[in-house]
């Protein structure tokens, strides 16, 4: 076993994963630190609604227009140099903020902190395919989205109690020393890639604007941008401005109910990350609904709030709550869509190209919450009420960019083999599964067989039958087969030269394999299996084992 491949998985995999989670946690402190102390900034600064708010959305466009640059810088020189200098550079921005008394001043702090936190959240997630196996990408993706939302509770809860006990100085202080640790610890001891494994930068001889360029053109990247925006924008908008102002000036809420609802949304998230996660790699080819269905998780409730006479119950905003802790893993299925069609050395410049969506989404709905509120006197409960309400101008962009997208993904996936079932009918397979699981367990001695077979044509000649294929990592497809009902090593190994022949034949574009087995207990042995026939062939491949589901190659 090679060096690389002996580290995937591994401990030291853990920890580069968990260092870059830590640089995220930092990062998205720093990201929302001014929305606690907004109110607190007014007085400061001297300044309206609408001229405070201006600080956020410099640094939200700061953040969105550097997302590309930043992802061609990662894609070329690594993870490592792009997330120790964006925490250098969220301490120098922390720090002028401390020492900030007018608003141009902060708006310069802020557009150091929005180019340090631009630098991290792509930069990590590249790290993912480089350390770990295909199988546990996309629900890592997720557990760092949703894990890096701990940074909401150190902005709610620690810095907003510095900030209202000890002041703006050392509140902006503290912050600031967070980053110069995770700058520190980055530098000493985050690596790109295990020994041995190229890190799959981009080639030194194409130019920046023809690396964006070769993203931009891929419709599934402009999907996963339309995907963030729809969810994203709405957490962003909440997050990183409006949402203390508005629970504790247009509801009337005290200030640790305020904080308390920013917990709670981290806390929900919990769940939400590894489910989503497992969904988006079980029905691929249904990512956009299911986002659709987690922003509109934000959507009803809002309508609930700002229809409800009063200010609405406390019970109804932690419903809000739980849908934008949703909508966080909801806007990660972009990266999952992106990365099934870019080529791993340029997954840095596409997963910023998506995190552009929900930012610049999110900056648009926060200046036209501050002009609306300026329009209409201040910070009132009716003001308010008006101005939130203009997020679904946004939310509407973003739905209708979402579905007229898919449908130039979906015609270019269909000419490569893959095949689309109706939402409807997905649905119906995933509820089906859970009979057929019982069906398994009361009689194990025979696997549901597959309706029809895909037939391969491989570079010998050869046919090979599959039940399926789907979308990958790194722009190839995921071949998937069925283990046959306790096969003898022979058979195994006849099979293993199938696999090696698809992926060997360039025309076919499938990168890798997936083996479902009739339940658990069978993964071991199935994966023992190929792995002694690969070793008898010295043969590589990139392969997962699962438990069963139920795959009909008419769509997955």
């Amino acid at each position: 076993m090679s060096t690389a491949v002996r580290h995937l998985d591994s401990p030291r995999a853990w920890l580069m994963w968990g260092l870059g989670l830590f640089a995220y946690v930092v990062a998205v402190m720093q990201r929302t630190s001014f929305g606690v102390a907004s109110v607190q900034a007014t007085d400061r600064f001297s300044a309206g609604a609408s001229l405070v708010s201006l600080s956020v959305v410099v640094q939200l466009l700061t953040y969105s227009a550097m997302q590309v640059p930043v992802g061609v810088l990662a894609d070329r020189f690594g993870s490592r140099t792009v997330i120790g200098c964006g925490a250098v550079l969220m301490f120098l921005g922390q720090l002028d903020l401390a020492l900030s008394t007018n608003v141009v001043s902060a708006i310069v702090a802020r557009v150091l902190v929005g180019a340090g936190d631009a630098m991290t959240f792509a930069a990590v997630l590249r790290l993912i395919p480089a350390w770990f196996s295909p199988g546990r990408i996309a629900v890592l993706n997720q557990l760092t989205a949703m894990a890096g939302q701990a940074g909401q509770v150190l902005s709610s809860f620690p810095l907003a109690a510095i900030l209202a006990t000890a002041g703006w100085q050392p509140a902006f202080v503290s912050a600031a020393s967070l980053s110069g640790i995770a700058a520190v610890l980055i530098f000493a001891v985050l690596r790109n890639a295990p020994p041995g494994r190229s890190a799959h930068r981009s080639p030194a001889d194409v130019s920046a604007l023809q690396h964006v360029r070769n993203v931009v053109r891929i419709p599934a990247s402009l999907l996963g941008f339309w995907i963030h925006w729809m969810c994203s924008s709405w957490i962003v908008t909440f997050a990183m401005m409006w949402g203390y102002p508005f629970m504790t000036k247009g509801l009337g809420y005290p200030q640790p109910v305020a904080a308390a609802m920013f917990t709670l949304m981290v806390i929900a998230g919990i769940p939400f990350g590894p489910i989503l996660g497992i969904l988006s790699r079980r029905a691929p080819l249904q990512r956009t609904n299911l986002a659709l269905f987690v922003s509109a998780m934000v959507a009803v409730p809002w309508v609930a709030i700002l229809l409800w006479p009063g200010a609405a119950p406390v019970w109804l905003l932690a419903v809000l709550m739980i849908g934008m802790a949703a909508c966080g893993p909801g806007g990660s299925l972009g990266f999952d869509v992106a990365r099934a069609s870019n080529p791993l050395q340029q997954i840095g410049a596409a997963t910023g190209f998506v995190i552009v969506g929900g930012f610049f989404g999110g900056m648009l709905s926060v200046l036209s919450i501050g002009i609306t509120l300026d329009a209409l006197g201040g910070y009132t409960p009716d003001a308010f009420r008006w101005a939130m309400a203009t997020q679904f101008i946004f939310w509407g962009i973003g739905v209708v960019g979402a579905y007229v997208t898919r449908r130039r993904a979906r015609r270019l996936d269909r000419a490569r083999g893959v095949r689309y079932r109706t939402l409807g009918a997905t649905v119906r397979r995933e509820l089906s599964n859970w009979l057929v699981q019982w069906r398994i367990f009361s009689n194990p001695d025979q696997l549901p067989p597959a309706d029809e077979a895909l037939e391969l044509v491989v570079e010998d000649g050869r046919t090979v039958r599959i039940p399926a294929v789907l979308p990958g990592i790194n722009g190839e497809l995921t071949a998937i087969d069925t283990a046959a009902n306790e096969a003898a090593p022979e058979w195994w190994r006849s099979r293993v030269d199938e696999y090696l022949c698809l992926v060997a034949t360039p025309e076919l574009e499938i990168g890798s394999i997936e083996i479902r087995c009739r339940d658990s207990a069978d993964v071991l042995a199935v994966r023992a299996e190929i792995l002694s026939a690969l070793a008898e062939r010295e043969a590589g491949l990139s392969f997962e084992v699962t438990p069963w589901a139920r795959t009909r190659p008419s769509g997955v």
